[in-house]
Parts: C-alpha cells; structure tokens; sequence
C-alpha cells in the first residue's frame, strides 16, 4: 500500500502540474525498493532461464527492483489509445485471479479480482470517445500491481503446481511472460529501435505498436481489441505449452511475438506502397485535368482572336 501509494501520488501529480521524468524515476525506485526489501516480495529463482536458479539476496533484490520499474514504466507507454491499457490490465488481473484463486491464496486473489472490477468500470467510459482517461497516476498504478502480482506468482509457482482448469501450471515465468507479452514487447522494441538511431529512449514519438496498428486504418477501439485478443491467444498458448520450460516457453513467446510484429511490418509497407500509387494516379489525373483545361482555354482563344 504503502509503496503504490507513492506512484500514485507522483502519477496525479505529474497528471495535474507536470513532473520530469528524473523525479518519477525516483519514485519508481523507491516504490520498488520498498516491496523487495520491506515487504520481501522479491524474485528469488529464474527456474533455469539463462542457465540461473537460487538468486543471492543481493541479486534478488537487484533484478525485482528493475523488474518492477520495467512494468511500471512499460503500462505507462502502453496506454497511448483509448481503452489498451485497461483492456490489457483486465485480462492480466482476470487472469491472476484465477491462478491465485487455484492455488489457494484468496488474499492475492480478491487483489486482482478488485483490480480487474475497477478497470471493468472504468473501460465503460475510456472507450472511444472516452470520457475519462487514465492518466500517469492510473497507468504506473496499474503497471505496478502488475509486476507485484507476477513477482508473487512466479514464487508460489516454485513450490507447489498450480491448476488452472485443464492445465497444470509448471513453468511460471513463462505463463507470466505471455501475461505480459504487449507491453514488456511493445517497450522492447521501441527502445531498441531509439538506441539504434542514436536517440534517448526515452524521446517520445509515434511507433508503438498500437500507433502502427492505427496507420492501417484501424480504430482506437478496433486496435485495442486485436492487441488484447492476440494477448488472450498468448495466455492460452503459455498454458497449453507448460511442460516444455520456462526458458522455452519464454523464447517461443518471443518468436512468436516477433513474427507478428514482422506481418505487421509487411503490412503496413503494403499499405503505404499503395497510398503512394494511389497519390501517383491522383496527381497524374491532376495533371491531366490542367493539361486539357489549357488546351480548352487555347481553343477559346482561337475563336475569340477570330
């Protein structure tokens, strides 16, 4: 509560007068470092990925703090379009509640449970046009129970199996990863490409992937609804794939999350090879039009000469 309610406070305030981003960093930090080390929420196994397992403490509370500032910062980029972040924050806590439900921790359950009521609510008005918006205060809110939540799962799914319908949870990290596939891949990719082209990370611009979906001639709504349905296929692939390992399960992930991002590359090239033929045709017709008015007008002329 105590460290949520710092983003919070920050977010609103960001929200209402504007804050540079060193101060939100801090507050980031502190947060973070709040939950790994007062409240020992902390990631304390990799269950193999990288070749890792038991983590030293010191390491473990290393890797939860910028884990956590990650997801805090990577549902604050996210919500870019009305309705994306809550449609993604409502599957990720729908989704946790019921794996914690499964396993017996109600506590964590009625968390997500709740969180996912408020963002059902709040979508009833975010949707275009939207009413309300949600804001740096709502987004690294949400980005931060969102990282508390997969920080706690991934250590109950060290211990015990964890049945969530058919399928029996054995790889944690990798369900979490396919949980939080859009917003963890989407950051990925963005900063990646900035670095590349010798800019900040953290300069704003509009290549995210929900604004690609929206050159394609998509609606907020319409490009809302194909990130959250492709984020739904990711969970319900994670599961079905659980006995193949974490490590596994976290590559195929990021395969497949590529290939996807790769189709749509193609098709928005498509789409502007198009739009430039199009442009091409209508100038030419443009052209076309002048040409034979000036001749219309020469006639004119003639006659009027004669």
């Amino acid at each position: 509560m105590g460290a949520g309610l710092v983003l919070f406070m920050i977010g609103l305030k960001d929200d209402i007068i504007g804050l540079g981003p060193g101060i939100k960093f801090v507050a980031q930090f502190a947060s973070a470092f709040i939950v790994a080390m007062v409240a020992n929420i902390r990631i304390t196994d990799l269950h193999g990925v990288f070749g890792v397992y038991d983590l030293p403490y010191y390491a473990s509370i290393t890797l939860t703090v910028f884990f956590i500032v990650g997801i805090v910062n990577a549902f604050n980029l996210i919500d870019g379009i009305d309705g994306l972040a809550g449609s993604i924050g409502l599957i990720l806590s729908v989704a946790f509640g019921v794996l914690f439900y499964k396993s017996g921790d109600l506590g964590w359950a009625y968390l997500a449970t709740g969180l996912a009521g408020a963002l059902l609510g709040f979508l009833f008005f975010n949707v275009t046009p939207a009413r309300i918006f949600m804001g740096d205060s709502g987004s690294l809110l949400l980005g931060f129970i969102a990282a508390v939540l997969s920080i706690k799962f991934m250590t109950i799914s060290l211990t015990e199996n964890v049945m969530a319908g058919p399928f029996v949870v054995t790889s944690g990290i990798g369900l979490v990863s396919a949980i939080l596939i859009i917003p963890v891949f989407d950051t990925l990719r963005v900063f990646t490409l900035r670095i590349m082209r010798g800019t900040s990370p953290f300069t704003a611009d509009s290549n995210h992937i929900h604004h690609r979906l929206l050159s394609l001639g998509l609606s907020h709504v319409q490009a809302a609804l194909v990130l959250a349905s492709v984020n739904v296929v990711f969970i319900i692939t994670a599961l079905s794939l659980q006995s193949i390992g974490d490590a596994q399960l976290i590559s195929l992930m990021m395969l497949l999350m590529l290939s996807l991002n790769g189709i749509l590359s193609f098709s928005i090239n498509i789409a502007r090879k198009k739009a430039r033929v199009l442009s091409t045709s209508a100038e030419a017709d443009e052209k076309t039009l002048k040409t034979e008015k000036s001749f219309a007008e020469r006639v004119l002329e003639k006659i009027s000469e004669n």
